[in-house]
């Protein structure tokens, strides 16, 4: 007890963003402070466990054993922290300078993003959102990146192990050029097989990849094998490269009614089921009855409502209270 009346227990807030983004820059953006703030700490945190924590290797940093060991029981202690003073502060929107960090895709940083952040500057104005792209690796360790941030705007199919709350629903359309008469009033199977295809698969992000293998395996189990003429890496750059084609491409809803105004392109209903798609914003446990975060969830999921209202193509997703987080 000694020695823990010698301690700032703001260290423990240090080291848990120290091993969770494994660099003093990385958890100086996450806490919001100045890097060689961050660095003291860390020099601080080195003399008392008698361990370097973090070390380089090669032209990154990793955690030592002691260090991975002890990852796990920090992040237990800032859970329990944050119960005990937030449990008796309660969290106040108004007054919070809090930066909430959330991954997602191109698309849907567009479709909803913007509303996010306009319903948390009129609710929380000195608060801020960082919305970052979401890549493969990111999902290696799915749970380990949700523990550093708030949360991932993504569909379902790639989270099964984290909390979630859904947000919008939307189907899946065919789209090709107006001028494309190979394409009659009705799009059928055997014209969809025929034609060539244009495709979101980037390697290097996860959407991409979770959105391309959907596609492709429903059209398989439909019996079709598709001639993939063009990949793009931006779902929403694919309607560019069927216009003034034969092409076709299938994306969502919205982006298909979308580029119908704006690229002169027409969009047809599947000859096949597709399973609509669901996007929802996943959490870590370890965030689940933080106050703040609680709020941040409900505030997304209004956000999902103003999109759902104002935007052709999406409806807003069922909700339970058990999937916002006990009441968020």
């Amino acid at each position: 007890m000694k020695e823990l009346k010698n301690l700032n227990l703001n260290l423990l807030v240090h080291l848990d963003a120290l091993l969770a983004q494994r660099s003093v820059s990385g958890a100086a953006q996450q806490l919001g402070l100045s890097q060689p703030t961050v660095s003291s700490a860390l020099a601080r945190l080195r003399r008392h466990f008698g361990d370097e924590l973090l070390a380089r290797q090669g032209s990154r940093y990793v955690l030592t054993p002691l260090a991975a060991a002890l990852q796990p029981l920090v992040t237990d202690a800032v859970t329990s922290s944050e119960r005990v003073f937030l449990g008796r502060a309660g969290f106040d929107p108004v007054r919070t300078r809090r930066q909430f960090v959330v991954l997602t895709s191109d698309f849907w940083l567009e479709a909803v993003g913007p509303s996010i952040s306009r319903l948390l500057s009129e609710a929380a104005p000195a608060s801020s959102v960082r919305f970052d792209l979401l890549r493969i690796a990111d999902l290696d360790d799915a749970l380990e990146t949700l523990r550093t941030l708030d949360g991932i705007l993504l569909p379902h199919g790639a989270l099964p192990e984290a909390p979630h709350v859904d947000l919008l629903t939307t189907e899946w359309r065919a789209l090709v050029d107006a001028r494309n008469d190979r394409v009659g009033t009705v799009l059928d199977r055997d014209t969809l097989a025929a034609l060539p295809w244009v495709l979101y698969a980037d390697r290097s992000t996860a959407t991409a990849a979770l959105v391309s293998s959907t596609i492709m395996r429903q059209l398989v189990l439909a019996g079709l094998d598709p001639r993939v003429e063009v990949t793009v890496g931006t779902f929403s750059g694919v309607p560019s490269f069927v216009r003034g084609t034969d092409r076709v491409a299938v994306v969502h809803k919205s982006l298909a009614l979308r580029a119908e105004l704006t690229l002169g392109l027409r969009s047809l209903p599947l000859p096949m089921a597709f399973d609509a798609l669901t996007l929802a914003f996943w959490w870590h446990p370890r965030h689940t009855n933080d106050h703040a975060h609680r709020w941040f969830r409900s505030l997304t999921r209004s956000a999902a409502g103003l999109v759902a209202a104002d935007t052709s193509g999406f409806e807003l997703a069922p909700a339970t209270e058990e999937s916002l987080g006990d009441g968020g």
